[in-house]
């Protein structure tokens, strides 16, 4: 077989798969346009997050920033913590935030040191959380949305 015939073979193949990739491409662009960008939910679980009101000492936070609790978030002084604070008055391991049966939003002091306040008062133990919600772990503040 004459070399230029296979040349004119690959030419094609690899215009051909050109062409499919831009298909798939525009195709994935018009389903996106289509929806207007928004996503479709298929669960009816709700979605958490808390919003840092004052972000104290951490360099790692700013005000307004908001942080999703998809499962449970453990948050204190420790580097394995989901959420780490740089705050003296925060325990190695001082709270942590979960997510109960996709619809409730949990909190629980670890036996921290200094305790969680919770809308002011000491937290014990658990407690559910409701939208508006503030939590003050040391010399930072979130606000439960």
């Amino acid at each position: 077989m004459d070399l230029s015939k296979l040349s004119l073979i690959f030419k094609i193949v690899i215009i051909g798969i050109v062409y499919i990739i831009i298909f798939w491409a525009l195709r994935i662009m018009y389903k996106d346009i289509k929806n207007g960008g928004k996503r479709v939910r298929v669960s009816n679980r709700r979605s958490f997050g808390l919003e840092v009101l004052v972000p104290g000492n951490n360099s790692n936070l700013r005000k307004g920033a908001v942080i999703p609790i998809r499962k449970e978030i453990t948050i204190g002084r420790k580097n394995d913590n989901l959420l780490r604070l740089e705050d003296p008055y925060t325990s190695s391991h001082h709270a942590r935030v979960y997510v109960k049966n996709g619809k409730d939003c949990m909190i629980e002091d670890l036996g921290s040191t200094n305790g969680t306040l919770l809308n002011g008062k000491k937290l014990n133990g658990r407690q559910y959380l409701n939208s508006g919600d503030e939590i003050k772990i040391g010399n930072t503040s979130f606000k439960v949305i």
